[in-house]
């Protein structure tokens, strides 16, 4: 073979070399980022997954204030309406005994003035006043009868529907708090799937870039593997050329110096290397 073509078949072996070292490069490069974004991915998943078990928590949650608030609701719903129809019973019975008083607060005028009967150092004309006023207002309690009954009814549902829409108020404004959250979970659980999504897309086409780079590894190191196999063909057929050569030209040597001998002609130096050559055959 040439020298042209040894020279040439050297520099396409070192360019394949090259050519692989940069390629294996690239190669881990596209699996270092794939596992990396294979990671972020499953750090992602595992934040959706404790998103979710939250939010089961939550929609239980939510469920559980929705029923106490319709429970609760229900019962002010109820309790107005016999509010209602109590009041329209309360008012038959003042127009009825035409009454134009209230005695609930007829008996809290009363009880104040007992109270300060006894509380307060008052004068013998004075408490004697406030007698007699007290028995002309119980006079007028008297005279209103049932009516004091409904307007003490009154009163005891008018209570309870305030602790009762107190009760449904606060599941309410706990529901609200509670849907906002969930909103907010929602949002991220939704900012999270499309974070993934992405991740993933970019994960596979970093796989893919893996694949191809592997793949065009394999390929330039199948080719490399036979250059070098052609370069040590060409180094065995070299030798062989070479030693081919100085076997015919010691055989060549070697019949001059036969002949020489022959004639007992006088031997050079090189004339006695061969000669010694032939005495190691």
């Amino acid at each position: 073979m040439t020298n042209e073509k040894q020279k040439n078949l050297k520099k396409e072996i070192n360019e394949l070399k090259n050519s692989l070292n940069k390629l294996n490069v690239q190669k881990e490069q596209w699996f270092t980022q794939k596992e990396g974004l294979k990671k972020e991915v499953y750090n992602l998943i595992s934040q959706i997954k404790k998103i979710k078990f939250t939010k089961d928590k939550d929609t239980k949650e939510i469920q559980k204030l929705k029923e106490t608030r319709e429970k609760y609701n229900k019962e002010v719903r109820g309790l107005i309406s016999k509010y209602k129809k109590l009041n329209e019973q309360k008012k038959k019975f003042l127009k009825d005994k035409k009454i134009t008083f209230d005695p609930a607060k007829l008996l809290e005028k009363i009880e104040e003035m007992d109270y300060k009967i006894e509380t307060e150092g008052l004068t013998f004309d004075k408490e004697k006043k406030l007698m007699i006023e007290i028995k002309h207002l119980k006079k007028q309690l008297a005279e209103a009868g049932d009516v004091q009954k409904v307007f003490k009814e009154l009163d005891i549902l008018s209570e309870k529907i305030n602790k009762t829409k107190t009760i449904a108020d606060e599941a309410h404004n706990k529901l609200t708090k509670q849907l906002k959250q969930d909103k907010t979970s929602y949002d991220d659980f939704l900012n999270l799937t499309k974070q993934i999504n992405s991740l993933k897309k970019k994960q596979e086409d970093s796989f893919k870039k893996f694949i191809d780079s592997k793949n065009k590894f394999s390929e330039i190191n199948k080719q490399l593997k036979e250059k070098l196999k052609d370069a040590k063909i060409i180094h065995i057929e070299d030798y062989m050329v070479k030693h081919n050569k100085q076997t015919k030209v010691l055989e060549e040597k070697t019949k001059e110096v036969e002949e020489k001998l022959k004639k007992k002609k006088k031997l050079t130096t090189e004339d006695l290397l061969v000669f010694q050559g032939m005495d190691k055959k």
